[in-house]
């Protein structure tokens, strides 16, 4: 049923868009246009995993894999971007909870100034000193009150772990997007992750960044524990907190052990059935850098690793064998195949018992020299309320002063401010160009266009030809251009809207004052518009954002869809200088919406484009930031923008050469 449901939306989407443009049949692309700019997005997906893999294999026969390990760390970082300082930690015990063979403590600290971090701690009965385990949840909104984690901090405490299970930014009692009382205002920590993400990537952060702090300062309140043997320390994690175990094991060299659930697999094949995930789950540039999943835990080898699946999972149970082979090659290049397994279980996505009883068997097998089975039995778990850190349940009600993750980036764009002015005031042209071109990963080629000609139409005394753009290595771009006729030409608009070329061609009274003024025009849809435009089906409304999947694969391949569309404009004017009747007009640009950003940078980059006109847009970065729950948030993302310029500051760029 749910198959014949998918099938009607998708079907309903292809008769909306064709009835939308059948009255002067504007479309010109003959095949399923609307996963255009996706097939070319997972195009460059996959040659970078295949260069990826490459790499690999030649370090695998080269013995060289600690060179792999070295260069692969480095990138990591690189994309982690700066963290916050480490500050002191000004833990509290809000409560402990006494259970049979163990205690909870209740501890909340501070992984940056004022930014409070709950968790339950859980110390087994005794004394001396303890090996001890961070426990990080996976997206279920009880966090460390999800029944399964209770069981597994439950379990590693009777046999012998101080065990430090971390509610997750967006999660428990830390819902960062909350209203005047402290309240959530999102629903899930999938949305929350997602609309934090887009504006700490603007400052080059991200949210994976944050967990991480978490995490580490969290594994440094361990540390400070009397009863805990910082020599033997270890992590796991189910879910997204496999996720977050992938990227904390190689960044900190405490941990000695590790475990991660329903996560690893190929990152490749996760996109092709899934499709994109939420902003705590990826990086921006990471397949560029060829990062794959499994490359934080060859970053890791050769210390002991367990992997975790359900081979009924929504993660792919194929790509968990593989990334297995692959973990089984690099570790046996170690001479130590032992220190590597995978455990599968006839069950879907989830830490169940099974999955539970091993992982401590394997983290005991490893921190305490004892490989005897372990069997669970019946395991007393509490309410969310009693292991509630909190008084009222969330961190944000709870202390006044309470810097959330919007406040640190809007702090952090605030602090650059200085900078994008000297910026601004101090680079010449030429190396303004040059900055913005950088940052935003742009790339400026003007090699040959091929032009398919569909005909023509009239409208609005207008003779429109109907042209097809092609360039090698980009998506075609559909247009329509025309001159009025028997009027003298005055100058050329590109005109661009994100709702697509028939936006405006149906638009009469528009065209009529373009040709009452005598402007020649050239419309277009830049990539993902109009005829490209992604299925909705495929862009989950929890995101927020009608082209998530394919603005996430953008960022995700070190192309944002700003760049690639900034891109698509050069053609455009390219075009525009090929066509001898049109090449002696001067170069106005009307964009709307999401295509206001790509051509304002267009306009500073290319000294073609004589002036541009733009509505229905965000008008800086900081509308992103101030209003976390606006839509369509990461068509505008550009990593990092916010150290170096923001959108008035091109304005001002434009009009100081222009």
């Amino acid at each position: 049923m749910k198959k014949f449901l998918f099938g009607l939306i998708i079907f309903s989407f292809f008769i909306q868009n064709s009835n939308a443009q059948q009255k002067l049949k504007l479309n010109q692309i003959g095949w399923q246009a609307n996963t255009t700019l996706y097939n070319f997005l997972t195009g460059k997906l996959h040659d970078q995993y295949t260069h990826r893999d490459s790499v690999l294999a030649d370090a695998l026969q080269n013995n060289s894999l600690k060179t792999y390990q070295q260069n692969s760390r480095k990138k990591y970082l690189n994309l982690l971007g700066a963290l916050p300082q480490k500050a002191a930690l000004h833990p509290q015990i809000t409560g402990t909870l006494y259970e049979k063979g163990y205690r909870i403590e209740k501890v909340v600290y501070q992984s940056f100034p004022d930014h409070h971090v709950t968790a339950d701690l859980y110390i087994p009965e005794g004394e001396g000193k303890f090996p001890a385990v961070l426990f990080f949840c996976g997206h279920e909104s009880t966090a460390k009150a999800t029944l399964t984690y209770q069981q597994t901090a439950i379990l590693f405490a009777k046999h012998g772990f101080v065990v430090l299970s971390i509610d997750p930014i967006s999660q428990g009692e830390r819902f960062q997007l909350t209203n005047a009382e402290g309240q959530p205002i999102t629903h899930g920590g999938t949305t929350g992750h997602t609309l934090l993400a887009s504006n700490s990537n603007l400052v080059g952060t991200s949210v994976v960044a944050y967990q991480l702090w978490d995490n580490e300062r969290g594994l440094d309140y361990l540390c400070s524990l009397k009863n805990v043997d910082t020599t033997r320390l270890g992590c796991l994690g189910n879910s997204g907190g496999g996720t977050q175990t992938a990227y904390f094991i190689p960044y900190d060299s405490r941990i000695k052990v590790a475990s991660i659930c329903s996560y690893t697999t190929r990152r490749e094949r996760t996109l092709e059935l899934l499709g994109p995930q939420d902003g705590c789950q990826w990086l921006p540039g990471e397949s560029k850098a060829g990062l794959d999943i499994s490359d934080y835990a060859i970053m890791f080898a050769p210390k002991p690793l367990l992997i975790l699946a359900g081979r009924y999972d929504f993660v792919d149970f194929n790509g968990v064998k593989d990334v297995y082979r692959e973990l089984n090659n690099v570790y046996t290049k170690f001479k130590q195949p032992q220190k590597v397994k995978l455990f599968s279980y006839d069950d879907g996505h989830g830490i169940q018992i099974p999955k539970q009883e091993i992982a401590v068997q394997w983290f005991s097998r490893w921190l305490k020299k004892d490989n005897m089975s372990i069997k669970e039995g019946n395991l007393h778990t509490l309410s969310e309320k009693e292991l509630d850190v909190t008084k009222t349940g969330q961190v944000n009600a709870t202390y006044k002063n309470e810097v959330d993750i919007q406040d640190r980036n809007l702090a952090l764009a605030d602090r650059w401010k200085e900078h994008r002015e000297d910026l601004l005031r101090n680079l010449s042209q030429k190396e303004y160009r040059e900055m913005i071109q950088k940052i935003a990963h742009i790339q400026i080629t003007h090699s040959a266009i091929d032009v398919e000609d569909n005909g023509s139409f009239e409208k609005d005394g207008y003779q429109f030809h109907k042209l097809l753009l092609r360039k090698e290595g980009q998506p075609p771009i559909p247009l329509f251009w025309a001159s009025p006729n028997n009027i003298q030409n005055k100058k050329l608009i590109i005109c661009l809207s994100d709702k697509g070329k028939s936006d405006i061609i149906n638009n009469d009274s528009l065209l009529k004052s373009y040709y009452t003024k005598g402007d020649a025009l050239l419309i277009a849809d830049l990539r993902g518009m109009g005829e490209t435009v992604d299925a909705t089906a495929f862009n989950n409304t929890k995101y927020y954002n009608k082209e998530y999947r394919n603005a996430m694969l953008a960022l995700f391949i070190g192309e944002s869809l700003p760049a690639q569309r900034t891109e698509d404009i050069f053609t455009l004017v390219d075009y525009c200088e090929s066509n001898l009747q049109i090449n002696k007009l001067p170069i106005d640009i009307n964009a709307s919406g999401v295509t206001a950003e790509p051509a304002l940078i267009a306009a500073c980059l290319d000294s073609r484009i004589n002036h541009i006109q733009y509505s229905d847009s965000v008008k800086s970065f900081y509308d992103i930031m101030h209003h976390p729950l606006m839509k369509d948030q990461y068509s505008y993302v550009i990593p990092d923008v916010l150290q170096y310029f923001d959108l008035p500051d091109l304005e001002a760029f434009i009009h100081k050469y222009k």
